[in-house]
């Protein structure tokens, strides 16, 4: 799109009363300072938007005589058709008018919107203004038009050795390897995010594991070295030693009732011994006792018949006591006997508290064998973790480092692109936090290595020409380039549109003049 002044009217524009400027392919504004250059010059941008050339609000009303309007009007040509854009201030309101037609703001703000944006015309137009934004904005008006390094080109950076290396031999190297695959699920920012917290926590659960390898060791160290034991030896032991105390009372309760049984025997044989005893002597009286023959109660000796009778019953008696005898020894026999058959039984010759200490004694050993194991493995476990978590640390520090990677050797690449726009300047497009080791966006234009702001006046208008340059081959919008303070600048002026200078001259009236190119 190409845009050209035709003409300018003025009135009651600063210090201008009224004045018309009909434009030429140069057109250049001499006089001394105050004689209304930069006035004239800044006027495109008032009717516009309502500022000065630096984008900051303007008002152009006089200050110095009464007025009735401030009036300012603008014809120009859009790729050969024409319009005028007029603003005036009025009682102090603003009014609008596009070829003399009366427009709301909004209607009037749109349709210019319609041509180009205020920064894209103010930054081709004015040389200065660009340098006036916000570095942010600076940035980004550069930025639009070049395109962003792919993940390809910033990888095949990161791993070139040599510039003459060809795309097709490079073998990523392990940062730009191992950011190619992961990538493919996430992004450099989500990336980073990701691996900054996984970072922070395998960095503190390898403090944890190395502490806990610390403590693990110093309680085997209390257990002091592993006992040499057979530990299948010693549970068979306490099992049978457990076994023992199960069965102790069963055991002690069956020789209680054996030796029962064998005192029940022993008491009815005692018992049967002395009545065998006490017949033997009741059968020796019996028998040695001399019958009586004569009558107890008439005292008359008996008759033969009496005695015999007598006697036999005596002989019955003695032979009554002597089966009884008998009858008596033979059932103290069978009794004998039965005791034979229940011979003396030997009841738990072992002490319970002793038998209960030595388990207590057997478990010890077993236990503190358990703990030192458990300790050991649990050590093992612990100098494992230590070794995985350290190794997930440095894994995120590895991607980390290639992410810092990544964005330098991408910021590298940003900058060539942008720097490849520019013939004499040099653009600093990011600062490098040492505290981070990261790059954080900027946007620094610099001459000879000078930053902008420290630039002379007519480096500045060298600067802003040369910016101009670079926007309008970006945007392929033509517009017209005022230069004020011409007589500062020594150098070139090479534009694609229409030239507006102005340059001070003591002790001159304000004076246009213009040129036609052929």
């Amino acid at each position: 799109m190409q845009i050209k002044f035709i003409s300018l009217h003025l009135i009651s524009y600063t210090g201008h009363d009224e004045i018309t400027v009909n434009y030429g392919d140069i057109t250049k504004l001499t006089g001394k300072n105050g004689e209304g250059k930069s006035s004239i010059g800044g006027a495109p941008s008032w009717i516009m938007w309502g500022c000065d050339l630096t984008g900051g609000k303007f008002d152009p009303s006089p200050t110095d005589r009464p007025y009735e309007r401030v009036y300012a009007s603008l014809t120009l040509s859009v790729n050969g058709a024409e319009q005028t854009l007029t603003r005036e201030i009025i009682g102090g309101t603003n009014k609008f008018y596009v070829n003399q037609v009366p427009m709301k703001a909004k209607e009037f703000e749109s349709h210019v919107a319609g041509l180009f944006t205020k920064e894209q015309f103010l930054a081709l137009y004015s040389p200065g203004f660009f340098f006036n934004q916000h570095w942010s904005k600076q940035r980004e008006q550069v930025m639009q038009h070049v395109s962003a390094p792919t993940n390809k080109e910033v990888f095949q950076a990161m791993t070139r050795t040599s510039p003459d290396q060809k795309v097709k031999d490079i073998i990523l190297n392990p940062h730009a390897a191992r950011l190619e695959e992961e990538l493919k699920k996430h992004t450099i920012a989500d990336l980073e995010k990701k691996y900054t917290d996984l970072k922070g926590k395998n960095d503190k659960l390898h403090i944890q594991s190395q502490g806990s390898v610390k403590t693990l060791s110093d309680q085997l160290k209390a257990l002091g070295p592993a006992a040499e034991i057979d530990r299948e030896a010693l549970q068979t032991e306490g099992e049978e030693l457990d076994r023992k105390i199960q069965s102790y009372e069963a055991d002690k309760s069956k020789v209680t009732q054996w030796e029962n049984q064998r005192s029940r025997l022993q008491m009815q044989i005692d018992s049967l011994s002395q009545r065998i005893i006490d017949g033997k002597a009741e059968h020796a009286r019996t028998k040695g006792t001399e019958i009586n023959t004569t009558c107890n109660s008439c005292g008359q000796e008996l008759t033969e018949e009496a005695k015999a009778t007598s006697l036999d019953n005596k002989k019955t008696v003695v032979n009554g006591i002597a089966k009884r005898v008998n009858d008596m020894i033979e059932q103290k026999k069978e009794l004998v006997a039965q005791l034979e058959a229940f011979p003396l039984m030997e009841g738990p010759n072992y002490s319970v508290a002793d038998l209960i200490s030595r388990i207590g004694e057997i478990n010890s050993i077993l236990q503190a064998d358990i703990t030192r194991a458990k300790a050991a493995s649990e050590l093992d476990k612990a100098k494992q973790n230590e070794v995985e978590y350290l190794k997930a640390k440095n894994d995120s520090i590895f991607v980390l480092d290639a992410i810092k990677a990544f964005k330098a050797t991408e910021a590298q690449l940003q900058v060539s692109k942008v720097q490849e726009l520019f013939t004499t300047l040099s653009v600093r497009l990011f600062d490098y936090v040492a505290s981070t080791g990261e790059y954080k966006p900027a946007f620094v234009i610099q001459m000879d290595g000078k930053d902008y702001p420290t630039l002379s006046a007519g480096e500045k208008i060298g600067a802003g020409l040369e910016l101009s340059d670079v926007l309008y081959k970006q945007s392929e919008l033509i517009v017209p380039t005022f230069v004020d303070g011409i007589e500062s600048y020594t150098g070139k002026v090479l534009v694609y549109g229409q030239l507006i200078t102005g340059r001070a001259v003591p002790d001159q009236e304000l004076k246009i003049e213009t040129e036609v190119i052929a």
